[in-house]
């Protein structure tokens, strides 16, 4: 069935799972990075709603991603100094 699903309905899928674990920490990796601005939108309001009861811990190069972070740390490179 996973074949027949783009790589944005894989994404939708898996934040799905991870909200129905319920687990106090998320790890997410470019958790948006396959999805269209409607969709990312509401993804994002949905971590935001969750980071109330658990920690959430976003690896992203989208500023929307960002956005909703109350901490961001920012990794550079020797030459971007």
């Amino acid at each position: 069935m996973g074949d027949t699903l783009s790589g944005g309905e894989r994404q939708r899928i898996g934040l799905a799972r991870a909200f129905l674990h319920d687990a106090p920490l998320m790890l997410l990796d470019e958790p948006t990075s396959n999805l269209d601005s409607l969709n990312e939108g509401i993804i994002l309001r949905s971590l935001r709603e969750s980071s109330r009861d658990k920690t959430i811990v976003l690896v992203s190069h989208r500023d929307s991603t960002m956005n909703i972070a109350d901490t961001v740390f920012e990794m550079k490179t020797a030459r971007d100094s």
